[in-house]
This record gives structure tokens, C-alpha cells and sequence, in this order.
């Protein structure tokens, strides 16, 4: 702040300018009233000698040249008749010289300079009324003593004023710092208060400046507290905005962004990219401000994601914007799609036997097949159509189960040499009759940990199954187990027919089935190695394939000595 400016210097230079005019005038007025006063008492004084020298003169009826008085009265002449006497021959003649000869008025009172350095005061009394001839008499003093004492009175009076105005000023300087001390303190904290410092100053009178300064830390507390809420609410504003799983965008009347949150930021990047999107958008956002209704669009940001966009018009500050709200409905598409597939795969694994069934039971119904050998075939097929419907319907409830019921499972300490010991003799047999060399490799040192044990038999029962389908005669099927310190690795591999690279990604989809002319026997219903997949994932484990075409085909699953998770 300029100095000029400051209200300590602006108060200060006031008083200063008040005391020095009060101080001029009152000495410029005690002075020439000293003056006035001595020379006034001067001039008194010489009358008072002149009629006092006249009634003496008039008393003894002299003349007045003649008389005793003139010879012993200092400081007087007497004129008569163009004669004069007085005591002091050389001062008199030069103010009588003056008086007589040079003066220019006709006052009675005359100031007489002589030299550079005396000056006189001269009263004349005119006395003609009393002779027949001009008779004056005339008074003076030197006006020196009364001069000088009108200079010490003077630089008496310059000197008091001046040490008033010493005083003055430093009081008023106490004064005003006094005053204004509080005021500047007020001041720093504003300016802390504006940058967002608080502090509370100390009330140190009880005058206007101390209510000032209890009003001021009374407001500086209701605004930190206001701040504080404010900060609250933004925090937990932005708290719950940031929490939120959906992008919310707000866009202005001129379709700008002026708030998202981080899920929003997220959405605005990927939507920026995309013209044809940004161009849909900006139409729907003006056509929300317009209509001044809410509605929602399902829009592809990639051919992986899908987005619901919901947009809503909100009025502010007098004018109109929109809030976006953008949810990734990828799932919930995908969840649909497997649905919709779902359905139609069902329906279409449980079409075939239906129809058959349906066909055959017509035929014999109506007699058309009569011979004993035919009907017992039909009744054979209708028999088996019926149990791969089971089959099929009992599946599907295994996978509802195994996705949606968690109680299912019964995971505790399980020896899993004793589960590989029942796993080798139920496919010891089967191997043989199929002409294929099944072995198990057991490395585990450690055999026991949490696992449930039919959930474990089912998922080596459903990937011996597929190995024994897709391997010919001669063709091995291996098991391997090994351990680290926190997992078992079980690797189960056939030198079958192996799998081609388009169906690796595929296999643990619902009702996916490889070519059926490549499989040994009856297809399955494509649901098995889903099956197999749940159950892994319910142990904490994680389950990978590794294929070549005509090459064979090994399952790796890793199981957490932990168990479920």
C-alpha cells in the first residue's frame, strides 16, 4: 500500500495541519497583541507624563519654555514661539527637527526611526490654547526595551508552539496508532481471512474499536464454520459422486462440460473419440433442453461395450443444462445375449429328442410298426432320447446350483491320494476297454488340504470323460500332480485328437460341442467342461487348456492349498 494512502499518515497529517494553523494564528495573535499592548501602555504612559507636565506648568502659571520641568524631565521638549528646550540636546533636536520640519501627519502619536537601530515614540500635546503664541509639548521614549521585549515574547511564543507542536504530534501519533492499530490487525486478518487463514484477534478495549473487533472474530467464526460445512458437504458431495459406479456429467446451456466425476472423465474420453457419438449426444442434449424431459439412449462405444445414457434437464442459475447419467450395461447386454443363446440352445438340444420321441411314440400309437423287433427298437430309442433329456435337464440344474448356491459345497480337509486312488479304479477298466494306456502320476507330499471331494470326483469324471471321447485306440491319457508351497498343479492329458486354435477360446462355453464325427460314441450335452470350471473357481483355482490339432490335449487346473475363497 502507498504510503500516502496508509489512514495512520492521512489522520496523522490532519492533526499536524490543524495544530500548526491553531498554533500560527494564536502566536500571530499573541504577538501582535503583546505588541498592540506595549505600545498602547507606551503611549498611555506619555500622555499620562504630558497632562501630568501640563497641569504642573498651568498650576504655577508659567510659560510654558521657562519652566523649572523642562530642565529636569527626561525625554522632554517644549516648544514656544519657534524656541524649544529640552534636557537632551542632540536626541531632542533630531525628533524635534522631525516633529516640526519632516512629519507627514497630523497625529499626535509619531514613531521616529534613528539609525538602524532606534526608534522612538513621540506624543505631542498642544498647549496654544493657553498662550497667545504656538506651544506643543512634546514626550518620547525609546522604543528598544519594549521592542526587544516584544522579540523575547515573540520567540517565547514561537518556542512553546513549537514544542506543542513536538508534543502534539507525538501524541497524536500515539493516539492515532492507538486507534488505528486495531484497525490495521483487522485489516491482516481480512486479507489472511480472504486467503483462507482464520485467526482471532485480541480485543484489548471495550471502546467502538473493541465491539469492531468482537463483531469481526464473531464473524471470522461463523465463517470457518460455514466453510467447513461447505467443505463437509463438497467432500461428501464429491465422496459420493466419486463412489458412484455410473459416469455423471453435467453439461451447461452451451453443451460444455463444467462438472464429471471420475467414472464420467473415464466415459467423456472414450465418447470424444468417436464423432458420429459426440454429434448424438449434442442432439439429444439439446433436444432434453427443449423439451425439458428426461429419456435414456442404449449406445455402442465398441463392439465390447454397450452403455446406457440417460439424460436429464436441470434448471440453474436461469438457465437450463443437462445432467448425463452413463452405465456400462456390457453385462447386463452380454447377460441378455447368453440368455437369449441360452434359451435357444436348450431349446434346440431338447428339440431333437422331443421330435424323435414325439415321432416315434405317433407311429406305434397308430400301429404302424407292428413287428415285435421294430417296436422294441423304438421303445430302445424313446428310452434313450428320454434319458439324454434327464441327462440334459439335470445338468442344467447342476450348473443353476454351482453358480448360485455356495452351500452347496462341502470344502473341508480332504487326502487327495484317496480321491486319485478312487479315480484310478473307476477308469482302469474303461481305459482298457477302449485300448488306451491311463496312468497317474502322483508327486504330492502333502495330499491333504480343503477341498470338497465329490465336487473334485465330478470335475475328473467330466475331463477323463471328454479325453476317453476324443482319443482312438492306443492313445494315452496321463495324469500329473505336483505341489509347491501354496498350490497343487494337476495336469490331465490324452494324445487325442487335440482341438483347433478357434475352439481353445470356446470350450468352457455353455452347450459348446466339438464336430461330432471327430468324438468316440455318443456326443455330450456341451455342458460338462462348464460344469468343470465352476467347480474349480468355487476352490479358489483357476483351470487353462493347451491344445494342438492332432497333437493331444492337456487341462491344467492349480487348486490353493487354502481352499474356497
Amino acid at each position: 500500500m502507498n504510503l500516502r494512502d496508509s489512514l495512520v499518515v492521512k489522520l496523522w497529517f490532519t492533526i499536524i495541519v490543524i495544530v500548526t494553523a491553531v498554533l500560527i494564528i494564536l502566536s500571530i495573535s499573541l504577538t501582535f497583541y503583546f505588541k498592540n499592548y506595549a505600545l498602547n501602555n507606551s503611549e498611555n504612559n506619555l500622555l499620562n507624563d504630558l497632562e501630568r507636565i501640563e497641569q504642573e506648568i498651568l498650576m504655577h502659571h508659567e510659560d510654558a519654555i521657562n519652566t523649572q520641568k523642562v530642565h529636569t524631565e527626561n525625554n522632554l521638549i517644549v516648544y514656544q514661539n519657534g524656541r524649544y528646550v529640552s534636557a537632551n540636546s542632540e536626541t531632542d533636536k533630531i525628533i524635534f527637527d522631525y516633529i516640526i520640519n519632516d512629519r507627514e501627519s497630523n497625529s499626535d502619536t509619531l514613531f521616529i526611526k534613528h539609525g538602524e537601530n532606534k526608534e522612538y515614540m513621540a506624543k505631542v500635546l498642544n498647549m496654544s490654547q493657553y498662550y497667545d503664541t504656538d506651544t506643543l509639548l512634546i514626550k518620547y521614549s525609546d522604543m528598544s526595551p519594549i521592542y526587544k521585549s516584544i522579540r523575547d515574547i515573540t520567540m517565547i511564543i514561537s518556542i512553546s508552539a513549537f514544542i506543542i507542536f513536538i508534543v502534539t504530534t507525538l501524541f497524536s501519533f500515539l493516539l492515532i496508532r492507538k486507534i488505528t492499530d486495531p484497525l490495521i490487525a483487522l485489516r491482516d486478518a481480512s486479507l489472511k481471512m480472504a486467503s483462507g487463514q482464520f485467526s482471532e484477534l485480541d480485543v484489548k478495549s471495550f471502546d467502538e474499536i473493541g465491539e469492531l473487533t468482537l463483531a469481526f472474530n464473531k464473524m471470522s467464526e461463523d465463517i470457518k464454520d460455514n466453510i467447513r460445512n461447505l467443505e463437509h458437504e463438497k467432500n461428501l458431495r464429491e465422496s459420493i459422486f466419486t463412489s458412484i459406479s455410473d459416469g455423471i456429467l453435467f453439461f451447461d446451456k452451451n453443451n460444455n462440460t463444467i462438472f464429471r466425476n471420475k467414472e464420467g472423465d473415464i466415459w467423456l474420453k472414450e465418447i470424444i473419440q468417436q464423432q458420429s457419438l459426440v454429434d448424438t449426444i449434442n442432439l439429444y442434449l439439446d433436444r432434453a433442453k427443449d423439451d425439458f424431459e428426461s429419456f435414456s439412449i442404449t449406445e455402442s462405444i465398441n463392439e465390447d461395450t454397450y452403455v446406457e445414457i440417460f439424460f436429464t434437464p436441470v434448471v440453474y442459475s436461469e438457465n437450463i443444462g443437462v445432467t448425463v447419467t452413463i452405465r456400462n450395461i456390457t453385462s447386463e447386454k452380454k447377460l441378455e445375449d447368453m440368455r437369449a443363446e441360452f434359451i435357444s440352445s436348450v431349446s434346440h438340444e431338447l428339440k431333437t429328442p422331443m421330435v424323435m420321441i414325439t415321432g416315434y411314440s405317433e407311429a406305434l400309437l397308430d400301429g404302424i410298426v407292428t413287428d415285435k423287433e421294430e417296436v422294441n427298437n423304438m421303445l430302445s430309442i424313446i428310452k434313450d432320447e428320454s434319458d439324454r433329456m434327464n441327462h440334459l435337464i439335470n445338468e442344467l440344474i447342476e450348473v443353476n446350483k454351482l453358480e448360485f448356491n455356495s452351500e452347496l459345497f462341502n470344502i473341508k480337509d480332504n487326502d487327495f491320494n484317496l480321491l486319485m486312488n478312487d479315480i484310478e479304479k473307476r477308469f482302469n477298466y474303461e481305459a482298457k476297454d477302449n485300448d488306451l494306456n491311463f496312468e497317474i502320476v502322483n508327486k504330492l507330499e502333502n495330499p491333504i488340504f480343503p477341498f470338497d471331494y465329490d465336487k473334485m470326483y465330478q470335475v475328473f469324471t467330466n475331463l477323463i470323460d471328454n479325453a476317453i471321447r476324443y482319443t482312438t485306440s492306443g492313445d494315452s491319457i496321463i495324469i500329473t500332480l505336483n505341489e509347491n508351497k501354496n498350490d497343487i498343479t494337476i495336469k490331465i492329458a490324452d494324445t487325442g485328437i487335440g482341438m483347433k486354435a478357434s475352439t481353445l477360446n470356446r470350450i468352457f462355453e455353455r452347450f459348446f460341442k466339438e464336430d461330432k464325427a471327430r468324438t468316440r460314441g455318443k456326443q455330450g450335452t456341451g455342458l460338462g467342461l462348464s460344469i468343470v470350471k465352476s467347480i474349480v473357481n468355487k476352490h479358489n483355482g483357476t483351470i487353462d487348456v493347451e491344445s494342438e490339432y492332432n497333437n493331444g490335449t492337456t487341462f491344467i487346473i492349480t487348486l490353493s492349498k487354502e481352499g474356497q475363497q
